[in-house]
């Protein structure tokens, strides 16, 4: 299956679809590309990761996306399955989302500090409000992810020039109390950023 890339404009407008078919307010998280897209640090993208506080909220989401013509799908991409998401769900050929309960593959959560970051998005939804993770969070995020074109997300943050290494090892140290291996995936990432020219600070 093929899919497209997409912009902001039409992850914007996907969300606003979903607004009016809602049945309560809820809060959802963007911590990937589609939040790379909306800081205009990235064009397009494949997929939209979304994190939500807890499973109500998720299952709201879900059923909006049910009635606007989303499906499920047996077969999925490796990186789809890499991900290890609640769901993943796709509309055609057009986009992907992947929706997430607290934490992504048992390695990153949304903690207290990463809500406190995030930035909300100003559009026109009654229900449906969007946060989107502060940019040292998605870098934090893409670090630990198993997916190898998340390197090249990484190197246009680090490009971007927004990267504050110091909140970044502060959340490290934070999670780590609970995800043990963060560290160790994020130093990873970094050696291979450094191998391939790139400035960085391991923890």
């Amino acid at each position: 299956m093929g899919v497209k890339t997409q912009g902001w404009d039409y992850i914007k407008n996907e969300f606003i679809s979903i607004d009016k078919v809602l049945e309560r307010k809820i809060d959802a998280f963007l911590i990937g590309g589609s939040a790379m897209s909306y800081y205009g640090i990235k064009n397009a993208t494949k997929d939209i990761d979304v994190l939500f506080r807890d499973g109500y909220d998720c299952a709201v989401f879900f059923n909006a996306l049910m009635q606007l013509g989303y499906e499920t799908s047996e077969q999925y991409f490796p990186p789809v399955i890499q991900m290890e998401a609640t769901f993943f769900i796709y509309k055609d050929d057009e986009i992907w989302m992947d929706l997430f309960i607290k934490n992504v593959m048992n390695k990153f959560e949304l903690s207290p500090s990463i809500e406190k970051r995030a930035v909300k998005i100003d559009i026109s939804t009654e229900k449906l409000r969007i946060y989107c993770l502060n940019p040292n969070d998605i870098f934090l995020f893409k670090s630990i992810t198993p997916r190898e074109r998340d390197e090249d997300d990484l190197i246009l943050l680090l490009t971007h020039g927004e990267i504050d290494f110091d909140i970044i090892h502060e959340e490290i140290n934070y999670q780590s109390r609970k995800y043990r291996d963060i560290k160790m995936e994020f130093n990873r990432k970094m050696r291979k950023l450094e191998e391939r020219g790139y400035y960085v600070e391991y923890i």
